[in-house]
């Protein structure tokens, strides 16, 4: 039998962390709660998002949505990390 027991949440975590995968889960949160986190208006006109490395990279349809973003990067980023109580996100950019 095995002589180390491990709670599965630290093994789920190991197996995470191994494979390099933390970044995805991240990501999938983030997209998850993206219409919680910045409103109606921003989720509907939003693409697609990618997190790498803690940059956020937020693809909106919108000309001047993208243009208005652009001005409000920190406040989003500060909504981000606020959420999920920890740094997700380092920098953001709107494409």
């Amino acid at each position: 039998m095995f002589s180390e027991e491990k709670p599965i949440k630290q093994v789920i975590n190991e197996l995470l962390s191994t494979y390099n995968l933390n970044g995805k889960i991240d990501e999938l949160k983030v997209w998850n709660n993206w219409h919680d986190i910045v409103g109606t208006v921003i989720a509907k006109n939003t693409s697609k998002i990618q997190l790498k490395g803690g940059q956020l990279m937020i693809f909106i349809e919108s000309a001047s949505l993208k243009n208005e973003l652009s001005f409000h990067r920190s406040v989003i980023l500060q909504k981000i990390n606020a959420y999920f109580e920890k740094q997700i996100v380092k920098e953001i950019l709107i494409k």
